[in-house]
């Protein structure tokens, strides 16, 4: 059994992306997963656990449950059991490699992230006998050049290879190349950037905000654009140029019966309802009609647009179409030698 810590130089680089890509490429093999520091936490029936290990975990086929696969998910507690989790990390490890080939163990947002708690990628790299793979967000060239200058002078005794994710530019590739060879960091690949995995879907609105669903469950794998928030009037939504859009979410008052209804005729994926006000029983049905969810949540308009705002296009087990998309991405782009 081989293990390796996906590490990134920052929040949201795509390494629950990669896990989830690598793991369709190795179909063939018996993998295990575990995320010793939960972040994007889920709370439900009294249980805790992380939303990205239960996917990795479902998609995977893993017989530990979601919240089995974490240590913790709070500094201040985890800071108390500091004598206690070297050991638990080694235990849960042992746990997740019965009978598998390789298992992947997912670090927190950044380098830095559980350091103090000893739940760091390199901690966690060297009491589990792992080896690295440190995925960069390819959003800028020189952060992309001091990232490879950083690791290969600090880290580099960890680090098996970098992946350098959601590339744009092709100076990014070239540069990084030459700059790599110089102070000895493997790169394993360059992952172009795909607009299409950074759509998200009704099922994660819903799901990130405990969303009630008045109406539409079977339709809530409906890929959401753009984002309409209906505070004007009707007429004037519809004048808009974003209100155009296919594919959007609408968010707006339950009692804004004008807006939901015009929204029903416009190309909506999905309508978020605020302030806990359901529509009457004639609009529930036309959405059922025009197979449109309809989602509820207590909050005002502009909290629940904040709230939508930070949701990023998480990927799941269920969404087939970018779970195939992101296996190709890894078969052409990233060397999987590293795995031999």
């Amino acid at each position: 059994m081989k293990s390796f810590v996906f590490a990134s130089n920052r929040q949201n680089a795509g390494k629950t992306t990669l896990i989830m890509g690598i793991s369709g490429v190795l179909s063939d093999k018996k993998l295990g997963y575990m995320k010793p520091f939960g972040e994007r936490v889920v709370y439900e029936n009294k249980k805790i656990w992380d939303y990205d290990a239960a996917a990795v975990s479902r998609l995977l086929g893993m017989e530990l449950p979601p919240e089995h696969l974490s240590i913790g998910f709070d500094h201040s507690k985890l800071v108390y059991e500091r004598k206690e989790i070297t050991k638990k990390l080694k235990d849960l490890c042992r746990k997740v490699s019965i009978n598998r080939d390789y298992v992947f163990i997912e670090a927190g947002r950044d380098p830095v992230f559980g350091c103090s708690v000893g739940l760091d990628p390199f901690s966690i790299a060297e009491h589990t006998d792992s080896k690295v793979i440190y995925v960069i967000d390819g959003y800028d060239e020189n952060h992309v050049a001091d990232e490879i200058c950083h690791i290969g002078k600090y880290y580099s005794k960890y680090i098996t290879g970098v992946i350098v994710n959601k590339v744009e530019s092709r100076e990014i590739q070239n540069e990084s190349r030459e700059l790599s060879e110089r102070v000895g960091v493997s790169i394993l690949g360059f992952i172009p950037r795909m607009r299409e995995l950074e759509t998200t879907t009704a099922s994660l609105i819903a799901e990130e905000l405990s969303a009630k669903i008045i109406v539409g469950k079977e339709w809530l794998s409906k890929e959401i654009e753009s984002i309409f928030i209906g505070a004007m009037s009707a007429s004037a939504a519809v004048r808009n140029p974003i209100y155009g859009k296919k594919n959007k979410l609408i968010i707006t008052s339950g009692d804004r019966t004008d807006m939901i209804l015009i929204s029903l005729e416009h190309d909506t994926a999905c309508i978020l309802l605020t302030n806990n006000i359901i529509p009457p029983r004639n609009i529930i049905e036309k959405a059922r009609e025009r197979k449109v969810p309809i989602l509820l949540v207590p909050w005002d308009t502009y909290t629940a647009a904040k709230r939508v705002e930070s949701i990023r296009a998480l990927l799941n087990e269920r969404d087939l179409k970018k779970l195939e998309l992101v296996k190709d991405l890894v078969k052409k782009n990233v060397d999987l030698s590293f795995l031999d």
